[in-house]
C-alpha cells in the first residue's frame, strides 16, 4: 500500500512537470509591435512628454497625485494609453486580445497595475498573519520547531509583501524583489523539509545543511541580479526546488500516515499546491480586464496556510509528546 501511494505521488508530480514545461502559443509582444500602437506612442510622446519653454511637460501639469506616488512617468503613461487605444482598434476588427511587452492588458485602479493580483497577494499575506497567531496560541512551545516555523512565517510575509508591491507597480526593481522573495519562500520550504527529517540534535549536520542552502540562495540571486537576468533559468530552478519539496513532503507523509494520522493535512496541502499550480499553465486574457490565470492562482493559494499551519500545530504536539516519552524512566 505504501509503495502504491508513493507511485501515485511520482505520477502526479511528473504530470505537473510536463504541463509546466509545455510551450505556449501566445505571442509575447504582438500588441506593442503593431503599427497602431507605435503611431499612437509617437504622437503621445510628442504631445505630452516634450518639455515646454519653461521646462515642464504637459503630462507633469495634469498628472494625478496617485500616479505620481506610484511613479508613472510620461513614457509609461503613453504606453498605457496607447495599449487601450490599440485594443479598441483590435476589438472593432474582431481580432484576438494581444499582449504588450510580454504582459496581458489590465485596467488600472488608482494607478495599481494589476488590481486582482495585488489584492490576492494581500489576501495571502493576511492568511499567514492570521494563522501564525493561531499557531502561537495552539502549538507546543516545548520544541525547537515552534521557533523555527516563525522564521518560515517571516520569509512568507516578506515574499507576499514583495508580490503585492510588484503587482501594484511593475518596475525592474519591484520585479527583482518579487523574484527574490518568491525564491526565498520556495527554497526555505525545501530546507524546512530536510530539517524536519534530520531534527536539531546533530548541530553540525544542521549547520552544514543551513550553510548549503544559504550559499545556494546567494549564488542563485547573485547570478540573477549581477550576471544575467535569465527568466527561464529562474523559473526552472524554482520548479526544480518546488518539485523536490512537494515530492519530499508527500513521501514523508506516505511513510508516517499510520502512526501520525494528522499528516493528512500536510498531504492535502501538497496536493492542493499541485492542483493550484495548474493555473500557472493556463494562460488567457484577463476576465473583465482584471482577472487573469496568475491572479486566480494567487487567490487559490490564500487558503493553503490554513491547512498548513494546522499541520504544523499538530506536529509540534507530536514532537513534544515524543520528547516527554523519551525522558520517562523505564
Amino acid at each position: 500500500m505504501r509503495v502504491q501511494s508513493i507511485n501515485v505521488i511520482y505520477k502526479l508530480i511528473f504530470l505537473v512537470g510536463i504541463l509546466i514545461f509545455l510551450p505556449t502559443n501566445t505571442e509575447a509582444s504582438a500588441g506593442d509591435r503593431t503599427q497602431a500602437f507605435q503611431d499612437c506612442l509617437y504622437f503621445c510622446r510628442r504631445n505630452n512628454c516634450t518639455a515646454d519653454t519653461d521646462g515642464v511637460t504637459h503630462y507633469d501639469r495634469v498628472q494625478p497625485f496617485y500616479l505620481k506616488v506610484l511613479q508613472w512617468d510620461c513614457e509609461e503613461e503613453c504606453k498605457y494609453f496607447c495599449m487601450w487605444y490599440t485594443l479598441d482598434r483590435f476589438a472593432k476588427g474582431s481580432y484576438w486580445v494581444p499582449q504588450f511587452y510580454g504582459k496581458w492588458p489590465f485596467v488600472r485602479i488608482f494607478g495599481i497595475q494589476e488590481p486582482a493580483s495585488t489584492l490576492f497577494s494581500l489576501l495571502n499575506l493576511y492568511s499567514h498573519v492570521k494563522m501564525i497567531r493561531t499557531f502561537r496560541g495552539d502549538a507546543s512551545r516545548n520544541t525547537p520547531f515552534f521557533y523555527f516555523w516563525h522564521i518560515y512565517f517571516l520569509i512568507c510575509v516578506n515574499s507576499w509583501i514583495c508580490s503585492t508591491v510588484f503587482h501594484a507597480r511593475d518596475t525592474p526593481t519591484t520585479e527583482k524583489l518579487d523574484y527574490l522573495g518568491a525564491f526565498a519562500m520556495v527554497l526555505f520550504s525545501l530546507y524546512a523539509l530536510i530539517i524536519r527529517y534530520i531534527g536539531f540534535k546533530n548541530k553540525i549536520l544542521v549547520g552544514a545543511v543551513s550553510l548549503f542552502f544559504a550559499s545556494f540562495y546567494y549564488h542563485h540571486i547573485y547570478n540573477l541580479f549581477y550576471v544575467a537576468f535569465d527568466y527561464n533559468h529562474n523559473m526552472n530552478v524554482n520548479i526544480l526546488v518546488g518539485t523536490l519539496q512537494i515530492t519530499g513532503w508527500l513521501i514523508w507523509c506516505a511513510v508516517r500516515h499510520k502512526r501520525q494520522p494528522y499528516v493528512w493535512r500536510c498531504s492535502a496541502t501538497m496536493f492542493l499546491v499541485i492542483i493550484t499550480t495548474l493555473l500557472e499553465v493556463i494562460d488567457f486574457p484577463p476576465l473583465l480586464k482584471v482577472f487573469d490565470a496568475h491572479s486566480l492562482w494567487h487567490l487559490s493559494t490564500a487558503v493553503l496556510p490554513v491547512l498548513w499551519y494546522r499541520f504544523l500545530i499538530d506536529d509540534t504536539h507530536y514532537l513534544h509528546n515524543k520528547m516527554v516519552c523519551a525522558t520517562k524512566l523505564p
